[in-house]
């Protein structure tokens, strides 16, 4: 609390104009929602005529006005229909317009002290017009000295001040909110904090060069995949100099076809290396809009601007995939494991959850599956039980709702879902190869090892503490008979794979030599093997069945 008062005060003159800029758009009622209605005390400010009725558009309004930090923070709050609701979704993703202009003369000292250099030094022609300009940065067109085309991307001055002293004091203001029970299950502080994690890492150019080179030694081997070559000798945090891709935007199709492109192989290859960044790499785009998509030559598709981009590991590729799976296949247990995975101790009633699975997949079973439709309900499904995603799923599903809009823009009849499948197939296929096998089988023999070590150890301890009456428990609860008799031969039969591990270490070679020996090998080895390798085919089949 006294950390939050601190920061305020530290800040006070641009909370102020803060909530100055909200009354005057008149959006204070969102403070009051937040329980952050104190703030109003000391404002003066009146509402402007003329204002829209819709409070969400008042909001929008506001931000733009506040500046990048909150531009960017409604843009990543568009992606929140876990819980904001479409109408506060479709005005966050308007502020995703054409920032204003910075005269090149505010931007040539930072540049030319970047660069270290004169501008004449690395540039043949540099057009000081800028090609475009977003919240953040601005971006000219340029030729090396060598020749190439390039563009540069600039950063706009004195940013990350601003953002790094707006980024405070919302976390301070977060910490305000948490007070208030109702809202603190959205835990507004961390929400926080991961805005602040993805608005400082894309202010640092550095780190989007090194996306791009990443995802381009993933589609090293894929010609029809470009993505831009960054020139590092001329870049930094604040500058980024990069391949010029001549190209048109993807939703202009008409324009395409005149161009002698074909759309819909242009958005089957788009798809196609989407879904790899996705379920293979486990790095990928995280804004994939038309400006950031281009349509080239021999019908090439390129890839540009990678200051946000998700990572997915090993398991969450998993569960993403058992996702799509329940979606192809319609299956509602599939769904609900996925949401207990995601969703965890938020999970209260699990029969509700089903239902509520249940009449998702009746809304979306037969026909042509959108994956846009299906992503927007699912999040409806989860904001309406009032259950929150990991935050790099949202990036996913924001990602997969912006990449159907512009790839069903060139092929109206374009199946994402149906695109994911041979890759869906080929990861189901891999949990079962001789690879992983070999890895579980390795992994079973070292805990298997740990639990035999443990055992004496476990073993005194639980007689001590029965003898000694330390060990007491009592359950009573109803419909628990079938997990005790589950239970009792579970343990039954681990007590007797331990007992005949111990024989087989203890006996096993003395057993193994004796009866006569074929090949090198006794007749009892050779019949331990043929039954062992019939155990492991046994065990293969029960988890396929399963």
């Amino acid at each position: 609390m006294l950390d939050s008062s601190w920061t305020a005060l530290k800040h006070h003159r641009r909370l102020h104009q803060i909530v100055a800029t909200l009354v005057r758009f008149g959006a204070q009622d969102v403070l009051l929602r937040l329980g952050l209605g104190r703030l109003l005390v000391d404002v003066n400010a009146e509402p402007g005529e003329s204002l829209p009725a819709s409070t969400p558009q008042r909001v929008r309004m506001a931000l733009e006005a506040l500046g990048p930090t909150f531009i960017k923070c409604g843009q990543i709050l568009a992606s929140r229909r876990d819980i904001l609701g479409p109408e506060w979704v479709n005005e966050l993703q308007a502020l995703h317009s054409q920032a204003s202009t910075l005269p090149w003369a505010e931007l040539e000292a930072q540049v030319l002290e970047d660069l270290g250099c004169g501008l004449d030094q690395v540039f043949a022609e540099f057009d000081t017009q800028p090609l475009a300009a977003a919240s953040m940065a601005q971006v000219y067109l340029a030729r090396l000295l060598s020749g190439e085309a390039v563009v540069v991307k600039v950063q706009r001055p004195g940013l990350r001040h601003t953002m790094t002293a707006d980024l405070q004091l919302l976390e301070s203001l977060a910490q305000l909110v948490e007070q208030n029970a109702a809202l603190a299950v959205y835990q507004p502080r961390q929400m926080v904090r991961q805005l602040a994690r993805a608005m400082l890492e894309e202010l640092d150019f550095t780190q989007e060069g090194q996306n791009g080179d990443s995802i381009a030694q993933n589609f090293a081997q894929t010609p029809h995949i470009v993505i831009p070559r960054i020139y590092w000798a001329f870049s930094s945090q604040r500058l980024l100099v990069q391949e010029f891709l001549p190209s048109f935007t993807p939703l202009a199709r008409d324009a395409l076809i005149e161009q002698g492109l074909d759309p819909g192989l242009l958005a089957s290859r788009g798809a196609r290396a989407f879904i790899k960044m996705l379920l293979e790499d486990g790095l990928f785009h995280g804004d994939p809009h038309p400006g950031n998509l281009r349509a080239m030559s021999d019908n090439r598709v390129g890839f540009i601007d990678f200051g946000m981009v998700g990572r997915l590991d090993e398991r969450r590729r998993l569960e993403v995939m058992n996702f799509m799976r329940a979606l192809t296949e319609g299956s509602t247990e599939l769904l609900v494991a996925v949401l207990i995975d995601w969703s965890g101790e938020r999970v209260q009633d699990l029969s509700q959850i089903e239902q509520a699975a249940r009449e998702y997949m009746a809304r979306h079973t037969g026909g042509q599956l959108k994956i846009s439709a299906l992503i927007t309900d699912f999040l409806g499904l989860i904001r309406e039980y009032r259950l929150l995603l990991p935050p790099d799923l949202l990036v996913l599903f924001k990602a997969l709702i912006t990449a159907d809009g512009v790839l069903t823009q060139l092929d109206p009849d374009l199946d994402l879902i149906a695109t994911a499948k041979p890759a869906v197939e080929k990861m189901l296929r891999e949990q079962f190869s001789w690879k992983v096998a070999k890895g579980l089988g390795i992994d079973g023999l070292e805990l298997g090892r740990g639990v035999l070590s443990d055992l004496p150890k476990l073993t005194r301890l639980m007689v001590h503490r029965l003898k000694h009456g330390v060990l007491d428990l009592k359950v009573d609860m109803p419909g628990l008979e079938r997990l005790e008799r589950s239970l009792r031969l579970a343990s039954t039969r681990l007590s007797l794979a331990l007992l005949i591990s111990a024989l087989l270490i203890a006996f096993g070679p003395q057993i193994a030599a004796a009866g006569p020996v074929w090949q090198g090998l006794s007749a009892i080895g050779w019949l331990a093997g043929i039954a062992t390798l019939g155990g492991l085919l046994a065990f293969l089949w029960s988890l396929f069945r399963s």
